[in-house]
């Protein structure tokens, strides 16, 4: 680590990561114990759990990009939300774990000729390590909460199969935060696992340093460049950080290809943007339900073959009590129940595909969205489940957030207006935080960026290891799919280099 006149910091290793969350900071895993040299990179700022702030406002200003208001441009658009912290957003989710879904894998393998880097022998093996370090497991009853529950009885009422979620927390206390980034640091996101695992074996971390383009010398990817940030975003000097070996870029498939773009690269890049949005579902019950206690997601009911799955989705008070109808005395009435409402969203695999690019004025960028009518109908489908399930599990009001049905829903029959109703793009409030797909892997470069090493079809030595190199949505939560990704992808890259080694 240096300075120079040109740069405030300049710093060089074997590889340099930029982004910290589940595909970057498992690279750096995997790479810094093979005994390679890693620089981490992240634009956010590095929290300890004690840092963090408890309200939702301030805690979302410290790690949320743009404070939760990056939206699709659409005809009505959506919030997309991601971390913009170390950790990313692994460091604001509340952990769920889903393995690779196998119909998706074979998708990847027959489709994108994936099939080396997700054999399945070796993926087994790699989702099992994970699970062992990050203390995988289901929710403890304990911590599972009244929201949980009362859905848990709705399915069953219903005869729908659910299950309780997996999580990273095996060490949860139900403070129901995980949205705020866990006070006790519990959930074992990359910023309290992989990162420091990585700064233990060597690899070296700088936060608030925002990436602007990769370099390039002799044809090949070279280092980053780009601005440090002081602790109110402004700038406070340039940095340079090369890479010997190879640069990594995992920052999420939103801002991962609008950096390739900065970078020149073009071709295929920021196209397929592909998502799972997703609407909620409030009910009031007549027992205390306690969001405010419990795992922030805690059961699940997973409907992969019809691409939709249902969540309990607990929430600080502050979005609990936007979500609520009325105005005057009635709001008022209930506000004073917050106690007793339970929410669950449904979550939809749709079939919609976008684009991102740099934003035309100012710095930024723009993604391109719009939903089809199929998409649509899962989200209806969706949605009448849950209005029926929080019926069937003795709500007394069930407010289904859809702007051109009633407000309240007193009976379980109107759960049949959904299901008759032409509902539109703006009556349904959606918000998505699982991307996908805009700088995709594939051996064939006319349906992929990178090819089934990771690596860039047109820039050598540039390695896409996150959620944009997925070539589709996967209809389950991505983390652990975007970690076993990066994880099999870092492993080559240490194979290779050790085979280097003995060669010389």
């Amino acid at each position: 680590m240096s300075a120079t006149g040109r740069y405030a910091l300049e710093d060089t290793a074997d590889y340099v990561i930029v982004g910290t969350g589940a595909g970057g900071a498992t690279a750096a895993r995997v790479l810094s114990e093979a005994g390679l040299s890693v620089i981490m990179l992240e634009e956010g700022p590095r929290l300890s759990p004690e840092q963090r702030a408890l309200g939702l406002l301030d805690a979302m200003s410290q790690s949320v990009r743009d404070l939760g208001t990056l939206a699709t441009h659409s005809s009505a658009p959506f919030p997309l939300l991601l971390g913009r912290v170390v950790g990313g957003s692994t460091a604001i989710n509340s952990g769920i774990v889903w393995r690779l879904p196998d119909d998706v894998r074979a998708d990847f393998v027959e489709r994108f000729g994936l099939g080396e880097l997700l054999e399945e022998r070796e993926l087994e093996r790699v989702f099992s390590q994970i699970e062992r370090e990050l203390e995988i497991e289901a929710v403890d009853a304990s911590v599972q909460g009244g929201n949980a529950r009362l859905m848990r009885d709705g399915a069953q009422a219903l005869g729908l199969t659910g299950r309780i979620i997996r999580r990273n927390a095996k060490r949860c206390e139900g403070s129901a935060r995980c949205l705020q980034g866990c006070p006790r640091g519990a959930r074992q996101s990359m910023d309290v696992s992989y990162v420091p695992f990585a700064e233990r074996h060597g690899a070296r971390l700088y936060d608030r340093a925002r990436v602007e383009r990769v370099s390039v010398a002799q044809g090949r990817a070279c280092g980053v460049e780009g601005q440090l940030l002081d602790a109110d975003d402004q700038p406070r000097g340039r940095f340079r950080a090369l890479a010997t070996r190879g640069v990594i870029v995992a920052a999420g498939a939103i801002y991962t290809p609008l950096l390739l773009w900065q970078s020149g690269l073009r071709g295929r890049v920021g196209e397929n943007f592909q998502a799972h949005p997703g609407a909620a579902v409030v009910g009031r019950f007549g027992e205390r339900v306690g969001m405010g206690f419990g795992a922030t997601q805690a059961y699940e009911v997973p409907l992969h073959a019809e691409g939709l799955k249902l969540e309990s989705l607990s929430l600080p008070p502050e979005l609990l009590a936007a979500r609520l109808p009325g105005a005057g005395e009635e709001f008022q009435r209930r506000l004073r129940q917050l106690d007793y409402f339970a929410q669950w969203a449904a979550v939809v695999r749709m079939g919609a595909r976008g684009r991102v690019r740099p934003a035309r004025f100012g710095r930024g960028v723009r993604v391109t969205y719009e939903p089809t009518e199929q998409d649509f109908a899962r989200i209806k489908r969706g949605l009448t489940l849950i209005v029926r399930m929080m019926f069937a599990a003795g709500a007394e009001e069930v407010y289904p957030g859809i702007a051109s049905l009633p407000e309240v829903f007193t009976r379980p029959e109107q759960a049949a207006l959904i299901e008759s109703a032409r509902v539109q793009r703006r009556d349904v409030h959606l918000m998505a935080s699982h991307h996908f797909g805009t700088a995709a892997a594939s051996a064939n470069p006319a349906l992929g960026v990178v090819g089934a090493d990771l690596q860039c079809h047109d820039l050598p030595g540039l390695y896409v290891m996150d959620a944009s190199a997925l070539p589709t949505n996967l209809g389950v939560n991505p983390q652990h799919s975007i970690m076993a990704l990066a994880f099999r992808g870092a492993e080559r890259l240490a194979n290779q280099s050790a085979r280097g080694r003995a060669a010389a």
